[in-house]
């Protein structure tokens, strides 16, 4: 521990670090002093970085001083940027808004860190730099008249008046780091006290001691993480105080992937389904920067919330919304939600308002007998509040209705949070408090309008669940720990990227961004900067590891020659040594498979015996069977129905009913093909439309998509339909004997199935033919000892008297036509042929294979047979996979 660092917190001295994360660790370390030193109770230290301590002292002042203007907050400041890129007549030219006004900012943060003169920008003479300054000059016109100014602008504000009394009494310390801006460390030089001087190693590593430092090549970024939670891991096990700090420059690239590797070590409880979630949240390490504060889970509700609260909301969006968990107090609740969902698929539109969705949804909880659905109660005291408002008004109008709407549906059930949750939804009440306060920069704004600043602002703010600075702290910054550790490893150390790329900050001029010392803008300077950081690591921990890896594209990445370089002493070798980690490069699961206990494999292919109190799914229960016997049974026994969706317009299924539906109604009308063939053009016309609406009314009373897709379907039905009807009008004469009504019953292999035959059709002989409609694909798909549909066979078993063909009619806007099984030619087409029949005679012998097959395949579901045995096509069109591992 730093002795000069505890010896001035003691002395209550404010202790200034250049960012948040070094003031967050030296917070922690003064901390766990007093703790370790045996003390029950100490002084709250207080360690501040300096642009948050600036921010506090600017508002004591106004507090005394109301006449002094307010700084502006980060959402302030981002929304007011991206206002003055906005409104820029070439405005058009951006594709990306947010962006220039994030690079607009940053150039103005430059500015102001390294006193760049705005007259030396000026006087570069570029179109960027003019655009800047022209932004610059918005920016700070904008400020004036609201009465504010940005946090750039402090240190100079400071400065004036920072001789006053009241300011005078408090004590500065400032660690001294190579992270100050130019413009800082002169405020600090000049205004504030002592400096503290980092922490080094006792005794400190000397040419001679080289075994410290290490260098580890890897052959991906996953064994190179693999390798890094190892080593902190064998840390920790060989001391419980082990304490490191690793840096990996990318972290915002890889932060998922490095964060899974840490956990297979260090916190595997939070692979496991039966972990609560405050276990899962204290582990040994944390990473730096944090993750947007909208993917946290009380902030994603409340802004879907926001999402769907006006204008149309599509179905996906409205069931996610009712099934999300932050609505559900019990499990009982979150099925009676999911209940509702699933019956809402087979009638809701594909989108409607909030209001129109909670409505049916109520009435499709009453119709289940659900009674009074708690998501949905939540839902509507939402909607209500959320209703009160229309027009412009000001953001802290605003505000104070969206907590109120959070507080009636996604914040009700607070109580059950995490402690990372809670955090979570503190910090965005903060960041609503900050909307709220900045009315003069925002003004009135429309829902929508203040709907969007409140999602910007949610996504570009990045929060950390706060647990203290645990013993593993990964860094994504290059900078000096300034604390000792025990072990130090610093990622990405490859020739490519080490020193760090030249980077000169957009907008401003290169040549007076290397004049003013930018450190980023030159190749000396970055040389310098990284030569620096490595004395300083080396300095920090008496275990170093520099590591690389190669990218994944059949490169390899050579270590940097600035690590090579390092002075070694004079009898040893030049360069780092290459650490022999044996990692594993494997992923974690599969590690934790290979560990896992042999275990006795019993393979149980049948199920119970078909009871007598269940029921098939008619022909869809042969036809699962035959393609495979698991999907026979998961679909029709475990009823492993694949969710519908609502879509826009008719989907698939409801286009078949409505297809079939006008079928029946024309043909109840023409009877035969007689009739068909006296028909008029203008009567065809006539009965087509008359049956097509009257087959989209009878389905809209179930679920209606809207005027727009009932008039596209009558046209496109129409069409489709009139030329089925020319292709029925070329075959020999018949009649229509029987159309599709009440459900029949048969009984194969002691299974009754229940099926419905489109129609029969009786030729003049009084032979008879059976067709079965297809609104999509349609091939002769019966055939085998295991078809892929025995539809038409079953139905022939069902009605075998004076069977002469069976027939899918395909018809659809690609193609009009019958794909038959005929024992003579001339019943399709006046020229037609009879077909193979799988070499029978007539299609009576047919029929006794085909009922041998369906026998067998009724009987076999019956028994139970349930094997994962597919015919070559089943997984094509199957969504069982994850359930019978086929792969």
């Amino acid at each position: 521990m730093n002795r000069a660092l505890l010896e001035s917190a003691d002395a209550g001295h404010t202790i200034l670090a250049p960012n948040t994360e070094l003031a967050a660790a030296l917070f922690d370390a003064i901390e766990r002093a007093h703790r370790d030193s045996g003390r029950e109770i100490w002084p709250t230290p207080r360690v501040r970085d300096f642009g948050g301590w600036l921010r506090e002292r600017h508002t004591e002042r106004q507090f005394a001083d109301s006449s002094t203007p307010r700084c502006l907050t980060d959402v302030e400041e981002r929304e007011l940027w991206r206002t003055v890129v906005l409104e820029r007549e070439s405005s058009e030219a951006y594709l990306d808004p947010s962006g220039a006004a994030r690079a607009a900012r940053r150039a103005r943060r430059t500015m102001h860190e390294y006193a760049i003169p705005a007259r030396a920008i000026a006087a570069d003479g570029s179109e960027e730099s003019q655009m800047f300054l022209d932004w610059n000059a918005r920016f700070e016109e904008r400020c004036r008249a609201v009465r504010c100014i940005d946090a750039d602008r402090l240190p100079m504000s400071m400065a004036r008046t920072s001789r006053s009394p009241d300011e005078g009494a408090e004590s500065i310390v400032w660690i001294e780091s190579p992270h100050w801006r130019p413009v800082a460390r002169r405020w600090l030089q000049a205004q504030a006290g002592s400096v503290l001087e980092p922490s080094a190693v006792s005794p400190p590593p000397s040419a001679g001691r080289l075994e410290a430092s290490r260098l580890f090549r890897a052959g991906s970024r996953a064994e190179e993480f693999a390798a890094m939670a190892d080593w902190a891991g064998r840390g920790l096990l060989a001391s419980p105080g082990f304490r490191a700090w690793i840096c990996v420059p990318d972290l915002t690239l890889c932060r998922t992937e490095l964060v899974d590797a840490f956990d297979a070590v260090m916190a595997p409880q939070r692979y496991s389904l039966n972990q609560r979630s405050e276990a899962t949240e204290s582990a040994p390490f944390a990473v730096a920067g944090g993750t947007p504060l909208a993917a946290y889970a009380p902030v994603r509700a409340a802004l879907d919330l926001l999402a769907v609260s006006a204008g149309p909301v599509s179905f996906t969006q409205f069931s996610a919304l009712l099934r999300s968990p932050e609505l559900q107090e019990s499990a009982a609740e979150a099925g009676e939600a999911s209940t509702v969902d699933v019956a809402l698929r087979s009638r809701a539109p594909s989108e409607f308002p909030l209001t129109g969705w909670l409505e049916l949804a109520q009435g499709t909880a009453r119709a289940a007998s659900l009674g009074a659905v708690g998501a949905l109660q939540r839902l509507q005291a939402s909607a209500r509040i959320l209703g009160e408002l229309r027009g412009n008004h000001p953001m802290s109008r605003w505000v104070s209705l969206w907590i109120a709407a959070f507080e009636s549906a996604p914040w009700s059930l607070r109580r059950r949070w995490s402690s990372g949750e809670y955090q979570s939804a503190e910090r965005f009440r903060e960041l609503l408090a900050a909307l709220a306060a900045g009315d003069p920069v925002f003004g009135g704004q429309s829902r929508g309008a203040a709907e969007s600043i409140l999602r910007r602002a949610a996504r570009d703010t990045a929060f950390q669940t706060q647990t203290g600075v645990p013993a593993i702290w990964v860094s994504g910054q290059l900078i000096d720990p300034w604390l000792t550790y025990d072990g130090l490893w610093v990622a990405g150390c490859h020739e490519a990227r080490w020193p760090p790329p030249v980077d000169p900050v957009p907008l401003l001029p290169v040549r007076l961004q290397r004049e003013y010392g930018v450190l980023a803008a030159g190749a000396e300077s970055q040389l310098q900067f990284a030569e620096n950081l490595q004395r300083r690591w080396r300095a920090r921990a008496r275990s170093c590891v520099f590591s690389c890896a190669d990218p994944g594209d059949g490169r390899h990445a050579a270590p940097s020659p600035l690590l090579l370089s390092i002075a070694a002493g004079p009898k040893e070798p030049r360069g780092l040594p290459a650490e022999p980690f044996m990692p594993a490069p494997q992923p974690h699961w599969l590690a934790q498979s290979n560990n896992a206990p042999e275990l006795e494999v019993l393979i149980d292919e049948g199920a119970p015996q078909f009871a007598a109190d269940e029921r098939t799914r008619g022909v869809s229960t042969l036809r699962a069977q035959s393609r495979c016997a698991f999907r026979g049974f998961a679909e029709t026994r475990l009823m492993t129905e694949t969710l519908e969706r609502p879509i826009p317009g008719f989907n698939e299924r409801e286009r078949g009913e409505l297809l079939h539906d006008a079928l029946e109604r024309i043909w109840s009308e023409l009877l035969d093909s007689k009739r068909l063939t006296t028909f008029s053009g203008q009567q065809r016309t006539d009965l087509l439309n008359r049956s097509v609406r009257a087959a989209i009314a009878a389905l809209c009373r179930r679920r209606d998509p809207g005027a727009r897709w009932r008039e596209r379907e009558r046209i496109r039905l129409n069409g489709v339909l009139g030329r089925w009807l020319q292709i029925e009008a070329e075959r020999a004469p018949f009649e229509v004997e029987r159309l599709e009504g009440g459900a029949q019953h048969a009984s194969f292999g002691g299974v009754e199935f229940t099926v419905r035959i489109d129609r029969v059709d009786r030729l003049e002989d009084g032979a008879r033919v059976l067709i079965d409609y297809k609104s999509g694909a349609a091939v002769a798909d019966w055939r085998g000892d295991r078809p892929d549909n025995p539809q038409l066979p079953l139905y022939a078993l069902m009605l075998p008297q004076a069977l002469v063909a069976v027939a899918y009619g395909r018809i659809n806007a690609s193609e009009c036509s019958f794909v038959a099984e005929a024992e003579r030619g001339g019943i399709f087409k006046r020229t037609g042929q009879r077909t193979k029949m799988e070499g029978m005679d007539s299609l009576a012998a047919l029929m006794r294979v085909w009922s041998r097959r369906i026998e067998k395949l009724a009987a076999e579901f019956a028994a139970g047979r349930a094997v994962v045995d597919p015919i070559p096509t089943a997984c094509e069109s199957c969504h069982l996979h994850g359930l019978c591992r086929v792969h």
